[in-house]
């Protein structure tokens, strides 16, 4: 079964974190995201790699070879315009990014996966958000 994915479980698995076999043989299909997953992964990376924190940061060869293994990754990409009314209906639970995620889970009638403990238990949404590992 496809679902969408968010930044979050995408940048564990672009980290390669023991123990992520499931995970790894999960998103090896095709899943979904918002548009908008492009601008947070860059963002997430450059994050990492610009960091003064050392057991965080990463080399900018790691983060080259991260962005490389994003772009091998099988996300259909959505238009985000067609959920910017619903992500509006969530916006005193949600970021707006975080909203078009829920928007297009629920639009789609799939799961979201996510590695965001924060996101997995806010209320008000019809999705049904899948908390890594817990519901993989």
């Amino acid at each position: 079964m496809s679902c969408v994915v968010d930044c979050s479980i995408v940048i564990r698995l672009l980290s390669n974190v023991d123990g992520d076999d499931l995970l790894r043989q999960r998103l090896s299909r095709t899943v979904h995201a918002p548009a908008l997953i492009d601008a947070e992964v860059s963002s997430v990376v450059r994050g990492l790699a610009l960091t003064t924190k050392p057991n965080v940061r990463i080399t900018p060869t790691r983060a080259h070879l991260m962005l490389s293994d994003y772009s091998g990754l099988r996300i259909v990409r959505h238009a985000m315009q067609t959920l910017q009314a619903r992500a509006f209906e969530l916006r005193h639970d949600f970021t707006a990014c975080d909203a078009m995620y829920v928007a297009l889970a629920e639009h789609l009638a799939l799961p979201l996966l996510t590695n965001d403990a924060k996101l997995a238990g806010t209320p008000g949404h019809l999705a049904d958000i899948c908390m890594y590992p817990d519901k993989l």
